[in-house]
């Protein structure tokens, strides 16, 4: 299924404990500082696509700074999609 040693280190244990780990509102809040300093340096961002999107925390700090932008995430790692999926950013 998994054709190197990375995915099938991020597609189970450790990628489902990462899950657990790395989650709540003061990840966001640092993820917004960060994205907002980056965008104000480029032009009109209308799409984004993060390959490896964990539980989606970039993808939900850049939804509130880019509210109408195209916004898709690729996830190895069932558990962390199953979140993402849940924000409909699958």
């Amino acid at each position: 299924m998994y054709t190197t040693e990375q995915e099938k280190f991020w597609a189970g244990e450790f990628g489902d404990d990462y899950v657990d780990r790395n989650q709540g509102s003061e990840w966001i809040s640092g993820y917004l500082a960060h994205f907002y300093d980056v965008l104000k340096r480029v032009p009109e961002v209308s799409s984004v696509v993060e390959f490896g999107c964990n539980r989606g925390m970039n993808l939900q700090a850049l939804r509130q700074l880019l509210p109408k932008a195209e916004l898709h995430g690729i996830e190895i790692n069932e558990k962390a999609a199953s979140v993402v999926n849940e924000w409909g950013l699958l």
